[in-house]
């Protein structure tokens, strides 16, 4: 093997350029032409957010349907347990961007019982074969305990006393006003 007088560097570093070249290569074609490409062959997709709901709380339901299953025009619609999905299960409906894409918003029935619900996807006629997670929370009764009078917990009691004993002081002041202004006269 010849020795080169700079000590092999230039080779080196030409070969490092060389392979730093190749993989910006590999990087441009792969940005570039992979968005174009994922959404050719794109899965079907479904998601909901949030994840978990209080009945009577709303959700967005997003996802994506190829156009290689379901052609173009059609819809999406959303599909579960007619408790959540009253009267028979089925959703409400979703129009599909260039790309596939759906999104929702749904409000969870206040009758929905606790519990975790499957949601899935129809288009084209069929099942899309994914499915999302809910959860729904019991419904809060009543309203928050926010100090203001009867609707906070343990504080109504003493102050319907004063209240009461303000009203009391008030009747007597206006009859004690009355029999000076009398006796004035």
């Amino acid at each position: 093997m010849k020795k080169r007088p700079d000590g092999g560097r230039q080779g080196i570093m030409k070969e490092l350029r060389a392979a730093g070249m190749a993989a910006a290569m590999v990087a441009v074609v792969v940005l570039a032409g992979g968005p174009a490409y994922a959404g050719q062959n794109a899965d079907p997709s479904i998601s909901v957010s949030p994840s978990v709901v209080p009945a009577g709380g709303t959700v967005r339901i997003t996802g994506s349907v190829p156009f290689q299953g379901c052609p173009q025009p059609d819809f999406v619609r959303v599909v579960g347990l007619d408790t959540l999905f009253p009267p028979d299960g089925f959703g409400p409906t979703a129009t599909r961007d260039s790309h596939g894409a759906f999104a929702l918003t749904y409000t969870v029935p206040t009758s929905t019982p606790a519990g975790t619900y499957h949601i899935g996807a129809r288009c084209g006629g069929g099942n899309i074969g994914v499915v999302a997670m809910l959860t729904v929370t019991a419904a809060p009764l009543g309203a928050p305990a926010t100090g203001a009078g009867g609707t906070a917990h343990s504080s109504s009691l003493p102050w319907t006393v004063v209240g009461a004993g303000c009203l009391l002081l008030a009747g007597v002041l206006v009859a004690l006003r009355r029999r000076l202004a009398g006796r004035a006269s």
